[in-house]
C-alpha cells in the first residue's frame, strides 16, 4: 500500500500540540486518506483473493493426474494453502467497530486497521510464502519420480528453485520493508494523537 503521502501529512500536521480546531482538520485529512488507503486494501486483497481462488481448479485437475504421493502432497497443500489466504485476508480487515462516533473512536477504529494490516505482513512466512513455497518443490519434485517413487534433482530444478528463493526473498524482504517503514510510522503517529486527546 502506497502510505508515503498519510505518512507526510501526519508529519506536517502534528508536529506542534494541536488545539481543538486543530485536530478537526487534522482528522478530517486523515479520513480523506485512510479512505483512500481502505480502497487500495481492497484491490489488493480482490486481486490475491481472486488469484488464490482462479488456482484451485488448476490444482484439482493437478491433483486428479498426479504421479505419486510427493505431487498429490503438494498439490494439496496448494489447495489448502489458496483456501487460507482468502481467509486471512479477510480476516485483517475485521475490526470492532467503536461503540461512539467520537474522535477517539476514529482514531482508535484506524489504529486497529493499521495494525492489523502490519501484522499481516510481518507474518507472511507463516500464511503465504511458506505454504506455497512447499507446494511448489513438491509438486515439480514429484514430477521426477522414477518407477521406485524416488525424486531426482535435475539441473533444471536447481535452475527453477534458484529463481524461486531469490522471489521468496524478494517478497519477504519488500513485506517486512513496508510493515517498518510505511505502518509503524503511521501507527505511532495515531498513538501520539490520541495521547494528545488523552491529555485534553
Amino acid at each position: 500500500m502506497k502510505l508515503d503521502d498519510l505518512k507526510q501529512d501526519w508529519q506536517e500536521s502534528i508536529t506542534t500540540p494541536t488545539t481543538a480546531t486543530d485536530l478537526t482538520k487534522v482528522i478530517a485529512a486523515l479520513e480523506t486518506q485512510t479512505t483512500k488507503i481502505n480502497k487500495e486494501v481492497k484491490r489488493r486483497d480482490m486481486l490475491e483473493i481472486s488469484i488464490a481462488l482462479l488456482l484451485i481448479p488448476v490444482w484439482l485437475y493437478g491433483l486428479f493426474i498426479s504421479a505419486g504421493v510427493l505431487q498429490s502432497t503438494g498439490y494439496f497443500i496448494a489447495i489448502l494453502s489458496c483456501l487460507f489466504i482468502p481467509y486471512r485476508l479477510i480476516k485483517a480487515k475485521k475490526v470492532k467497530a467503536p461503540k461512539d462516533t467520537s474522535i477517539k473512536a476514529f482514531l482508535q477504529n484506524e489504529q486497529q486497521k493499521i495494525l492489523q494490516q502490519k501484522l499481516l505482513l510481518e507474518s507472511i512466512v507463516s500464511w503465504y510464502i511458506a505454504p506455497l513455497t512447499v507446494s511448489i518443490i513438491l509438486i515439480t519434485l514429484g514430477g521426477t519420480v522414477d518407477s521406485k517413487g524416488i525424486p531426482h534433482l535435475n539441473y533444471s530444478l536447481i535452475i527453477y528453485y534458484s529463481f524461486l528463493t531469490l522471489l521468496v526473498l524478494g517478497i519477504y524482504f519488500l513485506n517486512k520493508r513496508a510493515a517498518k517503514k510505511k505502518f509503524t510510522p503511521l501507527l505511532a503517529k495515531i498513538n501520539q494523537q490520541l495521547l494528545e486527546i488523552g491529555q485534553h
